[in-house]
């Protein structure tokens, strides 16, 4: 793959701005996008480094683009960054940089690792009509419960996440309301993403992700999930990320 970072001034963080775009080679563009979102308190390039995201993109002819959010945990937070507009920046700006990436939904992913999955299952269910699928590993999307098992003292996290999120209450109905949004789709009978959710079998989101699968099933929402061996860590996620990119794009070509 061709390797390239990209620098740029963001109006959102009112300073630099980072995102690293992967080309594949012997493919014709456009070319195929996998939005790459990073974990908490990690950067751009983990995944990259740690796991074998780029040999499975290049086996199905997709580009990689991998902002930065830095501290911002994928939300505009109440006291930080502009996470989530930031990547919202991102989105806009590296294909009118980069013309061979496509913008058609059908050719449009995105995955991400631990809060990095919050991420990609916020952007897709703000964004359904830009991403046909959307995937998480190990990720506590449903942010809303997991503030409010935090103000409940039965969570690990510590002011980081107030600072982000606030409350539960403050982010019910939110943008970062993923539940919420999932519902008002299927009210609006608006077509949802391909959704996947991989965890390990020793892994502190386990619970999170499994309720959150109890809900989409009661609700009626589709979305593949598997239980691999390990904990939070990419040993774990990387046998799971072929499986799970097969099923998010799954009929993107017709």
């Amino acid at each position: 793959m061709s390797y390239f970072t990209v620098e740029f001034y963001s109006d959102v963080l009112g300073g630099d701005g980072e995102f690293a775009v992967f080309l594949p080679k012997n493919t014709k563009p456009p070319y195929k996008v996998l939005w790459l979102l990073h974990g908490a308190f990690a950067e751009n390039h983990e995944a990259i480094l740690y796991s074998s995201v780029c040999l499975y993109a290049e086996k199905r002819g997709m580009a990689i683009v991998a902002p930065t959010s830095y501290l911002g945990v994928y939300t505009d937070m109440v006291y930080g960054e502009k996470g989530y507009s930031f990547v919202e920046e991102v989105v806009e700006k590296a294909p009118k940089l980069f013309t061979c990436l496509s913008k058609e939904r059908n050719d449009n992913f995105i995955m991400g690792i631990s809060m990095g999955g919050h991420g990609s299952f916020k952007l897709a269910m703000n964004h359904p009509d830009r991403f046909y699928g959307a995937c998480g590993f190990s990720s506590p999307v449903d942010m809303v419960y997991t503030m409010s098992i935090l103000e409940a003292g039965r969570h690990g996290g510590g002011h980081e996440l107030y600072d982000a999120f606030g409350s539960s209450a403050a982010y019910r109905d939110s943008v970062g309301d993923v539940v919420g949004l999932a519902k008002k789709h299927l009210i609006e009978q608006t077509p949802l993403p391909r959704l996947s959710l991989c965890w390990g079998d020793n892994e502190h989101a386990g619970p999170e992700d499994e309720r959150l699968k109890q809900i989409f099933d009661e609700i009626g929402v589709k979305m593949f999930t598997k239980i691999g061996h390990g904990g939070h860590y990419y040993d774990t996620w990387d046998p799971m990320m072929e499986e799970s990119l097969d099923y998010i794009m799954e009929g993107a070509d017709k």
